[in-house]
């Protein structure tokens, strides 16, 4: 199963588009508020109720010697219909974020975010996870697609700080040998 998840993180990241451009939709908004709703947006789902939560996945936040900082795990699969609680739980030094978009979402984020390092998301995907403490995040994955959570704060991406959701109709179960 191990090499099946590295495999899908990898073809991923290597498909991942080139968002390096001067157009931004972005620009011209004062806030992140519904990005989703930005034209050219493929939806992600939607919030999810607590009542209806169907999984339960801890991710922990990981801040090594060497400068990395990792989401555990960095690559899950989800069942397309599922209601997700992630708790997210954040035991480094630093603060964190963890944001739930699509790839080119993600990128347009980090764009602006450089841009506007001092504003904060207000947007239903994404929650701000204080040194010590924990944060939750409930979502309903209404479409088969892959997304990426990551860490939107200025320098935490690129040190190494986002993962991969699949969310497809078809989960590999481990055989009962």
């Amino acid at each position: 199963m191990k090499p099946f998840l590295i495999a899908c993180t990898l073809s991923l990241t290597l498909a991942l588009p080139a968002w390096a451009t001067d157009e931004n939709p972005l620009q011209s908004k004062q806030s992140l508020t519904g990005i989703s709703e930005v034209s050219g947006h493929g939806s992600i789902g939607k919030p999810g109720h607590k009542g209806l939560v169907t999984r339960t996945i801890e991710v922990n936040i990981k801040e090594t010697e060497t400068g990395s900082m990792l989401f555990e795990p960095n690559a899950i699969n989800i069942e397309h219909g599922a209601v997700v609680r992630f708790i997210i739980k954040n035991d480094g030094a630093l603060d964190h974020e963890f944001f739930l978009g699509s790839f080119a979402e993600v990128g347009e984020h980090q764009q602006w975010k450089h841009k506007h390092p001092d504003i904060e998301h207000d947007d239903p995907n994404a929650v701000k996870i204080p040194s010590g403490e924990t944060a939750e995040l409930v979502w309903e994955f209404s479409e088969k697609t892959n997304l990426k959570f990551v860490c939107l704060i200025p320098g935490h991406r690129e040190a190494r700080m986002w993962g991969v959701i699949m969310v497809h109709d078809h989960l590999t179960l481990k055989s009962k040998s």
